[in-house]
């Protein structure tokens, strides 16, 4: 199946007094997210709740600081953690345009607060659990990065 040019290329339209310029528009409209939202029905009620989002990213902030803190002694070091910087930076990128772009609730939907979240259920792919399962899954392991890093740092401060 062919598909249809994007440009005429006619020579009535690559006329010499007139450049033609076009250009390649990788996002149809920026501003316009209403086509890719998506109103999800319950996952105000049983879904993750956004602080948990920010939790997470604000302990991967704790720990990149924490590499700056403890480990930024010369030039060298400062560059390999200026690319460890630029990677957890893309790496909140992430986190954060996949909340712009997951299911939002529906309108008039009761949005749960946080203390409801961690008392109520979330569903996952193999079934339901509970937001305090939910949010340890989430933060226990970059938790653990963090303290590490600064147990480790702290040990090659001192020696």
């Amino acid at each position: 199946m062919a598909t249809q040019p994007i440009y005429d290329l006619t020579p009535e339209t690559l006329v010499a007094s007139k450049p033609v310029r076009r250009h390649l528009a990788i996002v149809p409209d920026v501003g316009n997210y209403d086509e890719l939202e998506r109103a999800a029905p319950g996952i105000a009620s049983r879904g993750v709740h956004p602080a948990t989002l920010g939790l997470l990213v604000g302990v991967y902030a704790a720990m990149l600081l924490t590499f700056w803190t403890l480990f930024a002694r010369d030039a060298a070091t400062a560059l390999v953690l200026t690319v460890v910087s630029v990677f957890m930076i893309l790496y909140f990128a992430l986190i954060a345009g996949g909340v712009v772009l997951a299911d939002t609730p529906a309108p008039g939907e009761h949005l749960r607060s946080f203390p409801e979240f961690i008392k109520g259920p979330v569903d996952i792919l193999t079934g339901t659990i509970t937001g305090r399962e939910a949010a340890v899954q989430m933060l226990f392991l970059p938790a653990c990065m963090a303290v590490l890093a600064t147990i480790i740092g702290i040990i090659t401060r001192v020696s």
